[in-house]
């Protein structure tokens, strides 16, 4: 473990510097949001990622710049906002209780009724609103499409999502936002509950030491599936390795002869290589759930917890993809088609973990679809 290791969690909220001790690693934002922050707008529904009810807003640094995306917080262990910053409904009105235009969008176009999944479809639209500024139909339905709505048709959200750029954007400065989340400790997180631990290495080094001492620990990447293990099954996980700190499993290379994919590299980061390389995936991954999964979810992890819906691996299977496994700074390369033995296990010996995927380029005359 790194000697500059430390056992709070910083993250911004509206702003400001929030710092948390003792924090249950297996509590979700969503139970910390209404629980302990009183911050009710953020609703449950489904508990399990699928209907956007909870989603909040996620930003990080990328190039320099803040990136905002949508992901579920019913899923989202608390540990794991180190390092971001938190945008729920709550933050985006002014002080003075003006509305955001994305809420007053919703008002004009008539784009909520029960209002109980209003919160996740504003939260979904700030996103897209603070990534794209002049966002066509198909762009606007596929950021809405993790979040469900028994009430209106979604006519008068898709009106909402097209008019909310009318009214002035709320002054900023994202220079003030970059500082702020420069401004938060980048070392090994290692933080224990009553009786959960969480880790959040920061080298691949680290994440090999780490796990090499403690193998029967669960690595956790995107929690969108390991999340419902908590939510839904009702089970503990009494140690968490997280994997989403570790630079070496974040990239996506191209060489002449293949695609790799690291194995913490998200399923929205992988997308537009996977698509150039593969044209036939588009639809497919287009139907890999909605934008707050593949926001938070791996391809790494989809593979590696070889759950039989597990979406990417019949695809990836033939087009001859290969893992690079590795396991106390020597690595082996298997077959994925050769991963799973059988249901629910796969060849990873104790201590290994993928990572990395790596798919063949296709040959002129291969066809794939």
């Amino acid at each position: 473990m790194s000697t500059a290791s430390r056992n709070t969690i910083n993250f911004l909220l509206d702003g400001e510097r929030v710092t948390l001790h003792d924090v249950d690693p297996n509590r979700t934002v969503l139970q910390w949001l209404r629980e302990d922050r009183g911050r009710t707008g953020t609703k449950e529904g489904c508990a399990e990622g699928d209907c956007g009810a909870c989603a909040v807003v996620i930003g990080e640094l990328d190039d320099g710049k803040v990136r905002y995306r949508a992901i579920n917080s019913c899923i989202q262990f608390l540990p794991t906002l180190d390092g971001h910053e938190l945008v729920t409904v709550e933050s985006l009105s002014s002080a003075d209780g003006q509305l955001h235009p994305v809420q007053q969008a919703m008002v004009d176009e008539h784009g909520s009724q029960c209002g109980f999944c209003t919160p996740g479809f504003v939260m979904s639209l700030y996103a897209l609103y603070r990534s794209s500024s002049d966002p066509g139909r198909v762009e606007i339905d596929e950021a809405l499409a993790g979040n469900l709505c028994r009430c209106t048709g979604y006519r008068p959200i898709v009106e909402a999502a097209q008019s909310m750029y009318r009214a002035p954007a709320p002054a900023t400065d994202p220079e003030a936002a970059v500082n702020a989340l420069e401004q938060l400790e980048a070392t090994t997180l290692s933080c224990e509950g009553a009786r959960h631990r969480y880790h959040a290495p920061v080298s691949l080094a680290e994440l090999e030491t780490l796990y090499a001492a403690q193998p029967d620990a669960c690595l956790l990447a995107g929690g969108t599936d390991v999340g419902l293990w908590v939510t839904k099954d009702r089970q503990e996980i009494p140690e968490l390795i997280y994997l989403g700190n570790v630079p070496e499993l974040q990239g996506v290379t191209q060489t002449d002869t293949h695609l790799e994919i690291g194995a913490a590299v998200t399923l929205t980061d992988a997308m537009p290589a996977l698509v150039a390389a593969f044209p036939a995936l588009e639809e497919l991954l287009r139907r890999f759930a909605g934008p707050p999964i593949r926001n938070a979810a791996t391809l790494g992890g989809n593979i590696a917890n070889g759950s039989p819906i597990g979406d990417s691996m019949p695809a990836l299977i033939a087009l001859d993809a290969t893992l690079v496994l590795r396991c106390a700074g020597r690595t082996r390369e298997i077959a994925l088609d050769s991963f799973y033995p059988g249901y629910r296990q796969t060849a990873l010996q104790p201590g290994e973990f993928v990572e990395r995927i790596r798919i063949p380029r296709l040959e002129p005359s291969a066809l794939f679809g």
